[in-house]
């Protein structure tokens, strides 16, 4: 996109948001409509002229500041709605958008188309509920087209509630256009498959039941107005049958991993095991390093003592030994005549 285009973008939707607000009888804040004026004029002088710094910044902080004034409408969509007011289609009566005019005009298709196959008289009571292997040939067809127009219609009046709510916020994105077709589509198939394929004539064959002369079109219009809900009925079926046939699967699958479970829970056992006895043996280990250091402080300790004892016996001893020469000496003394006598 080029800035031309950027730029014109930008003030088309800050036009519409404007006038939008005041419609609705929003309060616009002074500035932001004189920025716009100007702007605008500034571009429609010469549209190649390029905006300036403070410009481009105050025309996308108005463009913000209306995107919040104008929520929960979006600007894009009040864009385009004020793009379809100005067409002059007289298909314009249909809705503000193309999408919604499309689906009245398909509504309006499948509506007639109903009311003209139903006036053949090939198509009534008797053949619309032979289904599709008691009916042949153009009888066949007729009533295959009246189903379809139903689910058609019953389609096409869920995607326009679904729209009109968008449309009246003004919140519509065109982005999402081929969903809703889509949605069409998926109500074709499911509206042929619950009034075709399903066996509900069982079910309004049973005398309490006040449609059972005429099911298939309305479990056609059901199907294509409800196409999410026949999606989640199929596919719980779908779950409900692998159940059952994939039971004995299952079987095998749970047996296996009650095997594997329990070949892990012996083997964690296993290990322990193990673990106990590495810790068993590391204490008995222990207790062994520290009984024979404790014995062996203690023998030290009573070596000590012992040696302790007779050394100070020595000590007291000379003393003795030393008083007892000092008193034979001095006997010995005495006892000595005097030689000079």
């Amino acid at each position: 996109m080029s800035k031309k285009d950027f730029v014109s973008h930008l003030l088309t939707e800050c036009d519409v948001m404007i006038r939008y607000a005041s419609g609705e009888g929003k309060t616009v804040p002074s500035h932001i409509p004189n920025t716009i004026y100007q702007l605008q004029n500034k571009h429609d002088i010469d549209e190649y002229t390029l905006l300036l710094e403070n410009e481009l910044t105050a025309l996308t902080k108005c463009h913000k500041e209306l995107s919040l004034l104008v929520y929960p409408a979006k600007p894009l969509t009040l864009a385009i709605m004020d793009k379809e007011s100005a067409s002059v289609s007289w298909l314009r009566f249909l809705g503000p958008v193309k999408l919604v005019r499309h689906m009245s005009l398909l509504a309006l298709f499948f509506l007639i188309s109903i009311i003209a196959l139903s006036i053949s008289p090939e198509v009534n009571q008797k053949t619309i509920n032979e289904g599709l292997f008691n009916s042949e040939g153009r009888v066949l067809l007729l009533n295959q087209l009246f189903l379809l127009c139903c689910a058609g219609l019953g389609a096409t009046f869920a995607c326009l509630y679904k729209s009109r709510n968008f449309i009246r916020s003004c919140n519509y994105d065109p982005k999402f256009d081929s969903t809703y077709w889509s949605m069409v589509i998926m109500g074709f198939m499911a509206g042929l498959m619950i009034a075709e394929l399903i066996p509900t004539q069982d079910i309004t064959q049973s005398p309490s039941s006040s449609i059972g002369d005429f099911h298939k079109p309305l479990a056609a219009l059901l199907g294509g107005f409800s196409a999410d809900v026949i999606y989640s009925v199929l596919n719980r079926l779908v779950e409900v049958l692998n159940q059952l046939m994939g039971s004995t699967d299952q079987k095998a699958k749970d047996k296996v991993k009650v095997t594997l479970t329990r070949a892990d829970l012996a083997e964690q056992l296993q290990q322990q095991n193990k673990d106990i006895k590495d810790s068993i043996l590391q204490s008995q280990k222990l207790n062994q390093q520290v009984f024979s250091a404790l014995s062996t402080e203690f023998t030290s300790t009573v070596f000590n003592k012992s040696d302790f004892q007779p050394a100070s016996q020595d000590i007291n001893r000379p003393r003795t030994d030393g008083a007892d020469v000092h008193n034979k000496k001095t006997k010995s003394e005495k006892e000595q005549p005097v030689l000079s006598e």
